[in-house]
């Protein structure tokens, strides 16, 4: 039985705690504190962030009952970040297995990547605040995920505390010393604020939460960002090279290389639309990019489709005419008639190849004089509108004012 043993802080990440108890239990180095504590192990795997081994044979050598593995897996470890993207029903089995004894790192979990991966890192105030509170910092779970720019909480830039040596985290423990004195660094780029709110939400929301694939919020995020395949009005496939164009100009090259390689396959951008990718840096980078808020791909609620609103807003006005439609919503003319089909909306132009009823009803031609005001407010009116001749809007003003006095008449 150990005689003493550290309460965990608020996040702290469960190495920490080992590092704490290293400082403060007074064993000469750290191989005599791995032997305490492991059983006589040579190393432990506290430096891996994931819940593993080293939590169950630290609570058996504790009073039963005086920590609950879940919380600590929960809580103190990057466990609900790394497997933010699992579906709801397979985390909880891992999780069980863990709180079973079993290993918790299948192979095809990976920890979180990391720009400068040997390194812990921290955040300045977040220390000072520490040492306010409980007379001594430590290191918060928070800020060792690898692609998280700010401290969430004072929005100062993360430090990096370089690991002195090259022995392997579990191998050494240690303390958060030393670092009350520095000054916190604001400097941020444009895109920085925005990734490390959307990281930390994916940390701290429940455990079960995951993301919603019927709503498919973030693929229609991806079209409305305009970055689909043209030709895939049907399939909705992303275009990756414009895809990854676009995050390489937002995050540069080193970050978009480090998480999407030198490119991003069809198949890998399909298995991401379907949630069968479960890197969450990924999932933030992308949502980022299109400016979706965190929550979102896992709400239950669909997001508009700008296009589709678009569309249903012409369809009820008085605009007949193809081309020009087309134009207002920003697509080319032939693929007009695909995206009413898929939005469900009848066509609301005139349709080539339906063969009109001859008419004998005399036309006639009219002259009108306008100033160069009028002139100029009218040709707006008709660019407005997607119209192609005056005609188009002499028609309009008839029909919709004749269904005004219609209505004000009572007709």
């Amino acid at each position: 039985m150990l005689s003493f043993f550290p309460t965990p802080y608020p996040h702290e990440l469960w190495y920490s705690v080992i590092a704490r108890y290293h400082k403060h239990c007074g064993t000469l180095s750290w191989q005599a504190t791995v032997e305490h504590l492991f059983n006589g192990s040579k190393s432990a795997n506290v430096g891996s962030f994931f819940p593993n081994e080293t939590i169950h044979q630290v609570l058996a050598q504790l009073p039963s009952g005086f920590f609950d593995p879940k919380d600590i897996a929960i809580n103190h470890t990057l466990l609900p970040f790394l497997m933010r993207f699992q579906p709801t029903g397979k985390k909880e089995a891992h999780l069980q297995e863990f709180l079973d004894g079993k290993d918790m790192q299948p192979r095809y979990l990976r920890a979180t990547r990391k720009i400068k991966p040997r390194s812990l890192r921290y955040c300045p105030l977040c220390c000072q605040g520490d040492i306010q509170t409980y007379e001594e910092a430590y290191w918060h779970r928070e800020h060792q995920i690898g692609l998280m720019p700010l401290c969430p909480h004072h929005h100062c830039r993360l430090q990096d505390e370089i690991i002195p040596n090259t022995r392997p985290l579990g191998a050494q423990y240690l303390p958060l010393d030393g670092k009350e004195n520095e000054q916190p660094d604001y400097s941020a780029l444009d895109y920085e604020q925005e990734l490390t709110d959307t990281l930390y939400t994916y940390l701290i929301m429940p455990f079960e939460i995951g993301p919603n694939i019927k709503a498919d919020n973030l693929a229609r995020a991806i079209e409305n960002a305009g970055l689909l395949c043209e030709d895939s009005i049907r399939k909705q496939a992303f275009d990756t090279e414009r895809l990854y164009a676009a995050l390489t100009e937002k995050y540069g090259k080193e970050i978009t290389a480090h998480y999407f390689g030198d490119h991003i396959t069809k198949a890998h951008a399909l298995r991401q639309r379907h949630f069968l990718i479960y890197s969450a840096e990924e999932y933030a980078l992308l949502t980022v990019l299109v400016d979706q808020k965190p929550d979102v791909i896992f709400s239950n609620e669909q997001i508009p489709l700008e296009l589709e609103e678009h569309m249903k807003e012409l369809a009820e006005s008085h605009i007949l005419y193809k081309a020009g439609a087309a134009k207002l919503l920003g697509i080319k003319t032939d693929r007009l008639l695909p995206y009413a089909k898929r939005f469900g909306i009848e066509p609301f132009w005139p349709q080539s190849g339906v063969r009109k009823e001859k008419s004998n009803t005399k036309t006639y031609a009219v002259t009108l004089n306008l100033s160069p005001n009028e002139l100029a407010e009218l040709d707006t009116f008709i660019e407005e509108k997607g119209m192609g001749a005056y005609s188009h809007a002499l028609r309009f003003f008839f029909e919709t004012g004749l269904d005004k006095w219609k209505r004000e008449n009572e007709f």
